[in-house]
């Protein structure tokens, strides 16, 4: 199971976002992290497949969202298991799933069909959307991790290397 070596927190003004590297490279979103970000108070007890077995946010399997989500949306909502720094198992998001999800929530509310208890979550959705549109989600992550420094360093010794 991969490990975190970086963890962070993203911050959209009030917004936190916990996230982090793995040792095999990858970034990602905490699942916690994600639910609170968008405003989900209760974090999940048990998940409920949507479509062919797929484990999307419970909030986002309500009918009046279904024509917004695609199918690649759907494949990004698997969950990436690994270990936090402490060595407690968590789970994750792949980064482009949140700015994926901020869409669909932007599409809903442009087409006028998100319910009252659901413009809490398109309105921090449109916050972290306007971030994500200034810069990409893994350079953010990097950022707050503090892992562009680790990522620098290693390409900086990889060109030491070649030219010798």
């Amino acid at each position: 199971m991969p490990q975190a070596t970086h963890e962070g927190v993203l911050r959209f003004g009030t917004i936190e976002i916990e996230v982090a590297v793995l040792d095999n490279g990858q970034r990602v979103i905490t699942q916690s992290g994600f639910l609170l970000g968008l405003g989900r108070i209760r974090l999940p007890k048990g998940r409920q497949p949507y479509r062919s077995g797929a484990n999307l946010p419970a909030f986002l399997t309500v009918q009046g969202l279904k024509p917004f989500i695609g199918e690649d949306l759907v494949r990004m909502a698997n969950l990436i298991e690994f270990r936090t720094k402490q060595g407690v198992k968590a789970y994750g998001y792949a980064p482009n799933f949140l700015s994926e999800v901020c869409d669909v929530f932007a599409r809903a509310q442009h087409a006028g069909v998100l319910k009252a208890t659901q413009h809490n979550i398109a309105s921090r959705a449109q916050i972290i959307a306007e971030q994500f549109g200034r810069s990409s989600t893994m350079r953010l992550i990097d950022q707050a991790t503090s892992y562009q420094e680790t990522r620098e360093t290693q390409t900086r010794r990889n060109t030491c290397r070649r030219e010798e």
